[in-house]
């Protein structure tokens, strides 16, 4: 049997598939010319390209009718639900992503949320991880994103989002009785007029156009009433603050308040929380009058804490010693017996108090007022006076000065042996009078004594009935002590001196004969 050969069936495109281009090594391909085989692969490329470019325009439509809930559940990951979560919810979140408007924080795999940085202290660091305490808003469908606020923060007001607690912000727009009116903006509220300030508010008109935070007390939707207060807010932020001052407050540390209450005795100071009593004493280093001279309700102050008791929550305060130490270096500028003008600012029973230069003070004691004895300071001297002095004492470490005026003028004493003798009548003013004598002024600085027994002849049970302050009487000098600075005198023996008396100056036993002490216990010649 002899082979027949098997005839070629005609190759016939598969209906649907791209013709296939012959390739240079084909038959066909070899009877083809170059020019015509270029121009069918450029065409093939065309097509494939044109196509690929459909299928992304579809894609990209497809992707922007999609959201964040969808592009989730398409990724894989599953969807963003905020099922069982309400508004006004509480949670705490982890921070996860930190820009300059928005923290967003995490609640769960699948749940997270934003809230505006703002709400945050400028200077208060936010750093990924960190745990914040938020109240929901709401929820953002498009994001799919809860809106929170931090816990505590202000929030916008609406009519349905208001709960009682909530902190809302608004404008004073008027004043009604009983309290003020404040915009919500878009929302009217009342605030009683006890809860416009911590203190008592004599005048809440002064409040007129300001932007106050407040926490809302009671929400009646039926009536559209709203009532929220000032105060509350004001009271949770100043223990908030009292709490952190407590655990930083130090003795000697400097710190900034703001003047509260001025009183007689010296200032309050809010530190911020806590207030501090800031004395009189503590004001400058000179004599401060009134306090409202140095100081205003308002003002703000940098002060020192002197005193902190934790126990008591008293602070004492400072503010004399923010300022330079004027008595520092003063040793050798105000040196024992150097002699100056001061002027008198603050008189007591035992002196009188003078400034030599802002800050520094001395005291000049009575006994240094004058060479005569000074019954009371005010005699000689008032506030504001100019005197001359001497410096007597100093003691900087106790910042202690004392002054005498006496010591700053020729001593009235000199020649008083010699020009009041013993016998001799003399003229003076009296001065003062005592239960045992009346003082009797001879010169300028010299006083001389008249015991009671020697006013006169005849008894005399006060020294009133005899002579009158400020009367001029004639004296006879009985004796004078140079030593003790005293001058005994007479006015019964002016007429008819005793013919003893210079034998009782100058004979001691004759003294010894008076067994029964003279009224005052002073005798009446010089010897007392």
């Amino acid at each position: 049997m002899t082979d027949q050969p098997t005839p070629e069936m005609p190759t016939e495109p598969v209906p649907g598939s791209t013709p296939e281009i012959a390739s240079p090594s084909s038959p066909v391909g070899d009877s083809l010319p170059d020019e015509v085989l270029s121009a069918a692969q450029l065409a093939a490329e065309a097509a494939a390209a044109s196509s690929l470019a459909e299928v992304d325009r579809e894609v990209e439509e497809a992707m922007a009718a999609m959201n964040s809930t969808d592009l989730a559940e398409l990724s894989g990951g599953g969807p963003v639900s905020s099922q069982g979560v309400e508004e006004g919810a509480e949670l705490t979140g982890t921070v996860v992503n930190v820009s300059d408007d928005d923290i967003f924080l995490e609640f769960g795999a699948k749940l997270q949320g934003v809230l505006p940085r703002s709400q945050f202290g400028k200077k208060e660091t936010i750093e990924v991880g960190r745990r914040v305490d938020v109240t929901v808003e709401r929820m953002d469908n498009e994001s799919g994103l809860l809106i929170v606020n931090r816990k505590g923060a202000v929030q916008r007001a609406t009519w349905t989002t208001l709960q009682k607690g909530m902190l809302v912000q608004g404008r004073v727009t008027g004043v009604v009785k009983g309290g003020l009116e404040l915009d919500l903006k878009g929302l009217r509220a009342f605030m009683p007029a006890s809860h416009a300030s911590l203190g008592q508010l004599k005048d809440t008109s002064v409040l007129l156009n300001e932007v106050m935070e407040c926490e809302v007390l009671e929400v009646d939707r039926k009536h559209k009433n709203i009532l929220v207060s000032h105060r509350k807010v004001l009271a949770k932020k100043r223990e908030e603050a009292k709490g952190e001052l407590r655990g930083s407050l130090e003795e000697g540390q400097r710190r900034k308040g703001v003047v509260k209450t001025i009183m007689e005795y010296g200032a309050f100071v809010d530190l911020g929380g806590m207030d501090g009593l800031l004395h009189i004493r503590e004001l400058s280093w000179g004599t401060v009058n009134k306090v409202t001279d140095v100081l205003s309700e308002g003002q703000e102050v940098e002060v020192i804490v002197l005193k902190y008791d934790k126990e008591a929550d008293r602070i004492s305060l400072g503010l004399k010693q923010t300022l330079a130490d004027p008595w520092s270096g003063l040793g050798d500028k105000y040196a024992t017996g150097t002699k100056l003008k001061v002027r008198i600012v603050r008189i007591t029973n035992f002196g009188a108090f003078a400034e030599l230069e802002p800050g520094v003070e001395g005291l000049i004691p009575v006994s240094e007022m004058g060479w005569s004895r000074v019954q009371a300071p005010s005699d000689v001297v008032s506030v504001g006076d100019m005197v001359d002095c001497a410096v007597i004492r100093i003691e900087l470490d106790k910042k202690r000065l004392a002054l005498s005026m006496k010591q700053a003028s020729a001593d009235p004493w000199a020649g008083v042996l010699e020009s009041f003798e013993p016998n001799s009548l003399v003229k003076g003013r009296v001065t003062r009078l005592a239960d045992f004598g009346a003082f009797v002024e001879l010169t300028p600085g010299v006083e001389g004594l008249i015991h009671i027994s020697e006013l006169s002849d005849k008894h005399v049970r006060s020294c009133g009935e005899v002579v009158q302050e400020g009367q001029e009487v004639e004296t006879r000098v009985l004796g004078v002590d140079g030593e003790t600075r005293r001058i005994s005198l007479s006015i019964k023996q002016v007429q008819e001196p005793s013919a003893a008396m210079p034998e009782v100056a100058e004979t001691p036993k004759a003294q010894a004969k008076r067994t029964k002490p003279r009224r005052g216990g002073l005798s009446s010649h010089y010897d007392w």
